[in-house]
C-alpha cells in the first residue's frame, strides 16, 4: 500500500489498482441529513461522475451487479473520527471513495485535474474542498504478503448487513423447500449480525470481481473450509448494537445493520496457515470496499484490528 500526492499518483500508475480518494471539507453551518450521511456522499459521487460521463452515472445507478465502487459516510474528529448519521456540524470533515472499476477512475482523474473541483455540495450546503489525499492497494500482494493470523479483530464502524440466499433459507430450514415456486416470496433475508460464513462470503465475491488477483485465492476451498467452521465468533467485548438508517424522506425506505467490535478465532482442529493468510488477505481488501449490503452508500466500513 503506497500514499502519493494526485500528480504522481497520475504519472506513474500501471494496471488498474484498487484506489481510495479521501476528501477533506470544511463546511460554514451545519448540514442535516435525513438519518444517515451516506447515503448522500453516494448522491455526490453520482453528481461528480455525471460532470464527466452522463452515461456512467445513469449505468451505476441501474446496476444490479456489485457496486464497482464504495464509499464511507461523512466523519468528523471527535476523540477519534465519528461517523455522521444526522447532523454534520460546522467546520471540517471527510468522506472517501474506493474505485474498483478503471472507467471511473479515469472518469475521477479527469475530472479533478482540472483544477476546478473547489467545492462540493451537501444536502444544498457548498462546503469548501480543503484537501484530496490518494491511496492505492495492490490486492495481488496482499496474499504474498498475508499473516497466518490465529485471531483477529473487525470493528464494523458502520452499519452492517449481510444477506441470506434461497439456498442458504433452505440448507437452515428445510420446509422451505416445500414451498411452491410461484407462491415462493422473495427469500433473500437481510441478516444484520457478524456470520463469519457471510462475512468472508462477500468479501470473496468482491475479491473476485474486483481484485485482479482472483487466481491467487483458491475460492471455492476456502468457501468451504469457512463454512466448516475455520473462522469462529469469539465474542464482542464491547457489544454490538443495531441501528436503523433511512434512504429516502418519503418512501420509507430503510436498512439495519449492526455496529461494533467484534473478536472472532481460528479454531486449532481446523487451522489452516494456507488459509489463515487468506482470511489476512481478504480483511486487508474488505477495509476498501466495504463489506455487505449498502457498500456504495457507506454502509459496512469495517477496520480489521489485531485481537491481541
Amino acid at each position: 500500500m503506497k500514499s502519493l500526492s494526485l500528480c504522481q499518483r497520475f504519472l506513474t500508475s500501471g494496471s488498474m489498482p484498487v484506489e481510495r480518494y479521501t476528501f477533506t471539507i470544511y463546511s460554514d453551518e451545519p448540514i442535516e441529513f435525513q438519518s444517515y450521511s451516506g447515503f448522500a456522499v453516494r448522491g455526490l459521487f453520482f453528481d461528480l461522475v455525471k460532470r464527466i460521463s452522463k452515461d456512467k452515472a445513469e449505468e451505476l445507478h441501474v446496476r444490479k451487479r456489485l457496486a464497482p465502487y464504495s464509499t464511507t459516510a461523512i466523519e468528523i474528529l471527535g476523540s477519534e473520527w465519528e461517523v455522521v448519521y444526522r447532523r454534520m456540524p460546522r467546520g471540517a470533515a471527510r468522506f472517501s471513495i474506493t474505485l474498483l472499476d478503471t472507467d471511473l477512475s479515469n472518469i475521477i482523474k479527469d475530472l479533478l485535474l482540472t483544477g476546478e473541483v473547489k467545492s462540493l455540495t451537501l444536502k444544498g450546503r457548498e462546503c469548501r474542498l480543503a484537501s484530496i489525499e490518494y491511496t492505492q492497494l495492490d490486492a495481488a500482494k496482499l496474499v504474498e504478503e498475508g499473516r497466518a493470523v490465529e485471531k483477529f479483530a473487525v470493528r464494523f464502524r458502520s452499519p452492517t448487513y449481510f444477506r441470506r440466499t434461497p439456498v442458504d433459507i433452505q440448507r437452515l430450514f428445510p420446509a422451505a423447500k416445500k414451498m411452491k415456486q410461484v407462491k415462493t416470496p422473495d427469500l433473500y433475508r437481510s441478516h444484520p449480525l457478524p456470520d463469519p460464513v457471510l462475512l468472508f462470503r462477500s468479501l470473496l465475491r468482491l475479491w473476485r470481481a474486483f481484485s485482479g488477483a482472483s487466481a491467487k485465492i483458491p475460492a471455492n476451498e476456502f468457501k468451504e473450509w469457512v463454512e466448516l467452521g475455520g473462522v469462529a465468533l469469539s465474542g464482542y467485548p464491547d457489544s454490538i448494537r443495531t441501528i436503523r438508517v433511512y434512504e429516502h424522506p418519503t418512501t420509507n425506505k430503510w436498512v439495519v445493520g449492526f455496529v461494533g467490535e467484534v473478536h472472532f478465532s481460528l479454531p486449532k482442529d481446523l487451522y489452516s496457515e494456507k488459509y489463515a493468510k487468506v482470511v489476512d488477505a481478504l480483511l486487508k481488501f474488505g477495509e476498501y470496499t466495504n463489506v455487505g449490503g449498502g457498500r456504495s452508500a457507506g454502509l459496512g466500513v469495517i477496520r480489521y484490528l489485531d485481537a491481541g
